[in-house]
């Protein structure tokens, strides 16, 4: 049964496809039509290209068929709808009036239109009750260009030639900036007609051959070129150099050089003898030119500042004469010596700082701080041990005498420091529960008596402690029960009469039994 269907359903697509040729292709007039069952929507007149936003012509036709591909008559009271199948774009909207009832079978689409541009649409046919089905692909093309542009180039030579490039304008109102020698700028979007075109911002030494301004004639869709041609000249110089020099003689020359001024602007540094500063490119005419930053033991020969006339085109120069005189001494010498008595001196001796400047010293040592400002100087020790005094008042006071020495001594004592007891909590031990005995002892290098000393034997009882005027070996004992069989760490710790402590440990383990001896 399913295989007959499909034959009749393949034979009726063939006798609607050679019925509608008949109906295309046949003469005008009423068609015919046919009162059998419709079981179709086709396309009678299919789609055809059109540009965006213009109706589609002809008008789109889509016909209502029985089997035998005649238009229905008896369709006319339903309705027809035309919608969007592939849309390129992928956002166009196929307007004007998209549904319609059949006349005589018939639904006619008279305007359709698409508002955006793509190759491969179809519409899709829809009525209730039958398959829908689809156009062929159409093309909707642009709409024709209404605009055109204009692409302007340059060309310079010549000497001189202006780095800054133009201006180039249309229409009075369009400006872009263009390179002296430019492949193109681009104006777009101008209506088709007549625009004038002008070249400026033009150098004062260079000339536009045939004049600065043309008239392009912009064709809509294309693009007019327009050329210019500029030919510079060189430009006459305008400007000179500067060449100031100085020569320095005499005692105690200025050590940083001077700083050379051109009509109190533009400075360069400049060496004290045989010194050379260049100021390019100054206006032709006269400068100011001054030197300063020249100490006060120097004095310059001749006007300062003066007066120099640089000729275009030219170099202009001019020299300095200075001559200095031998300046008193400012500065002085200072030695500093560190003498330390005592116990247990500092072995990495201390240091010694002036003026910003430091250097180490020893115990008992001597150093000397060179070229220090006249005058009183604050001289202070410092990385001195904590078992050791200065002598007097630290930092102090020295004076350094102009061109001579000066001198700062200081004297440090220093003690025995304190030292803690050194505690031994006795050996490790493993034991029977019950009674143990801990022989522990300790000694003080210092004999600082009396001490304190605290035993904890790691089970939770209260500390056992006590006081004792003598040093060497003691005993102490302590019950552990059955409940506390396991490790316990005692730790001894003996205090000496200056405060300092000394602790240590012994690991007792208590055992339920002993094993006996290997072999036994």
């Amino acid at each position: 049964m399913m295989m007959k269907t499909l034959c009749v359903l393949v034979l009726g697509a063939l006798v609607v496809g050679c019925h509608l040729d008949k109906l295309v292709s046949g003469s005008g007039g009423p068609h015919p039509t046919s009162t059998a069952p419709p079981v179709a929507l086709v396309f009678m007149v299919k789609p055809q290209n059109t540009q965006v936003g213009q109706k589609i012509n002809p008008a789109v036709q889509v016909s209502v068929v029985d089997s035998a591909g005649v238009p229905v008559a008896g369709a006319d009271t339903t309705t027809v709808v035309i919608q969007l199948g592939a849309n390129p774009p992928g956002n166009a909207i196929l307007g004007g009036t998209t549904s319609a009832h059949p006349s005589r079978g018939v639904a006619t689409f008279g305007n359709l239109w698409i508002d955006k541009a793509g190759n491969g649409y179809t519409l899709i046919a829809h009525m209730s009750g039958l398959p829908d089905t689809t156009s062929q692909p159409f093309n909707v093309t642009p709409p024709p260009p209404t605009t055109g542009s204009i692409t302007v180039t340059t060309s310079t030579t010549g000497l001189d030639v202006d780095l800054n490039g133009y201006t180039v304008t249309v229409d009075d109102t369009i400006n872009q900036s263009i390179a002296t020698n430019s492949n193109g700028v681009t104006f777009s979007g101008l209506s088709a007609g007549n625009h004038p075109v002008v070249l400026s911002d033009v150098a004062s030494n260079c000339s536009v051959t045939g004049g600065n301004s043309r008239t392009a004639n912009v064709t809509a869709g294309d693009t007019t070129p327009i050329a210019f041609s500029v030919t510079c000249t060189a430009i006459p110089p305008t400007t000179g150099d500067l060449t100031v020099t100085t020569n320095t003689s005499g005692s105690d020359l200025d050590p940083d050089g001077y700083t050379v001024t051109v009509d109190q602007a533009a400075s360069q540094p400049i060496g004290t003898t045989s010194g050379s500063a260049t100021f390019p490119s100054l206006p032709a005419g006269n400068h100011s030119v001054a030197l300063s930053g020249v100490a006060a033991n120097c004095t310059v020969s001749g006007a300062n500042p003066r007066t120099v006339s640089v000729p275009a085109g030219g170099n202009a120069t001019t020299g300095f004469s200075v001559t200095c005189t031998a300046l008193p001494p400012t500065t002085g010498d200072l030695i500093v010596t560190t003498t330390t008595g005592g116990s247990d001196l500092d072995p990495d001796g201390y240091t010694v700082s002036v003026a910003g400047s430091s250097q180490p010293i020893l115990t008992n040592g001597s150093v000397t701080f060179f070229g220090l400002p006249a005058g009183t100087q604050s001289v202070a020790l410092s990385g001195i041990a904590s078992n050791c005094t200065v002598s007097g008042a630290n930092p102090q006071t020295a004076n350094v005498p102009a061109g001579g020495t000066g001198h700062a001594d200081f004297a440090i004592s220093c003690v025995a420091p304190d030292h803690p007891p050194v505690v031994n909590a006795g050996g490790n031990q493993t034991v029977l529960f019950g009674s143990v005995t801990v022989n522990w002892s300790f000694t003080d290098p210092d004999n600082d008596a009396p001490w304190t000393y605290s035993i904890d034997w790691d089970d939770g009882s209260s500390l056992q402690t006590g006081t004792t005027s003598t040093q060497g070996p003691r005993s102490a004992t302590h019950s552990y029960g059955l409940n506390l069989v396991g490790t316990h760490n005692v730790r001894v710790t003996v205090s000496d009469s200056q405060g300092l402590s000394d602790s240590d440990t012994a690991v007792i383990t208590v055992v339920a039994s002993l094993a006996p001896p290997s072999g036994h």
